[in-house]
């Protein structure tokens, strides 16, 4: 991946590993309140993270529903793969290496995802509204 000047402002070490880990505990709940998930959601996910929300909202969207999670830190990616294996969950979401600002998704799924969401991420790029965008284009019309 290219770099575009985007900087990671958070730690990758395990007491910043930690803390990011509690502050979405805290915020998960009231977060998934706020999408109104009915089940069977496509939903992608860029700056996934440790993984936790996007293993709550696969969780949520049931079997008929799929999370892709988009992480461009290794260190993040393969903690989220941790913990879910951990969980038992590691088939609950994909998890991807990407880049939102250079979003690569495979033949035919640009424009069929229900939602796309991020948090805590667009603080980190400089460029959000090209995420924004990318957003966009990665959903359903409509």
């Amino acid at each position: 991946m290219a770099d575009d000047g985007s900087t990671y402002i958070h730690g990758t070490d395990p007491d910043e590993q930690r803390r990011l880990g509690l502050m979405n505990t805290i915020l998960n709940a009231a977060s998934l309140r706020e999408l109104r998930l009915l089940g069977g959601e496509k939903i992608l996910e860029l700056g996934s993270g440790l993984g936790q929300f996007a293993r709550l909202m696969a969780r949520t969207a049931g079997a008929g529903g799929r999370v892709v999670g988009i992480e461009r830190s290794v260190a993040q990616r393969a903690e989220a793969v941790r913990q879910a294996r951990e969980d038992g969950e590691e088939t609950l979401v994909e998890f991807r290496a990407g880049d939102a600002l250079a979003l690569s998704l495979g033949d035919g799924e640009r424009g069929t995802f229900d939602i796309a969401h991020t948090r805590f991420l667009l603080e980190h790029v400089q460029r959000p509204l090209e995420v924004v965008r990318a957003m966009v284009r990665a959903v359903c019309p409509g």
